[in-house]
């Protein structure tokens, strides 16, 4: 055994002895008892009190939220961005039919407002990042594919969807 588990185990030993001790020897309880009515009357003001400042805090709550959603939206959040058809294989340019990147995965795309990030690899990039296994800098984001430039040229790396 290393020595961290050693020392989980002596706590786990030393956990379960005092835990023992106190099952076969319990404390003794001393319970002290207010006056019946005493103790009801202020457990009704303290409900009270809780009670008003959880309304003003959910009004203030409320409030906002309303405000918030009667607010102008910029895009349908929503809205099922259509997938574009890819052309045949004869028809893409040279550069559609670059290089395979076996070492590349795009799997995702995200808009939020006017920002755009793929996961590539599972992180994820903005438009002008350099990914990290190449010398390779995203030039533009889209839903199926980010075309990303190298020395050699511009790349297209296809969306791959997972089933």
């Amino acid at each position: 055994m290393t020595k961290r588990e050693k020392i989980i185990v002596g706590i786990m030993v030393l956990t379960v002895g005092y835990g023992a001790i106190e099952l076969v020897l319990p404390r003794a309880k001393t319970v002290t008892t207010a006056p019946a009515a005493q103790s009801t009357e202020s457990l009704s003001v303290f409900i009270t009190k809780v009670a008003d400042a959880a309304k003003g805090a959910a009004s203030e709550t409320s409030a906002q939220i309303i405000q918030k959603a009667e607010a102008g939206w910029r895009q349908d959040p929503f809205m099922i961005i259509p997938k574009a058809p890819s052309p045949p294989a004869e028809a893409r340019s040279p550069k559609e039919t670059g290089r395979a990147l076996p070492n590349l995965a795009y799997s995702g795309f995200l808009e939020i407002g006017p920002k755009r990030l793929a996961i590539i690899n599972g992180m994820e990039y903005e438009a002008g990042d350099r990914v990290n296994p190449g010398a390779f800098s995203i030039k533009s984001i889209l839903p199926n594919k980010v075309i990303m430039t190298s020395s050699q040229g511009e790349i297209v790396l296809p969306l791959q969807e997972s089933e």
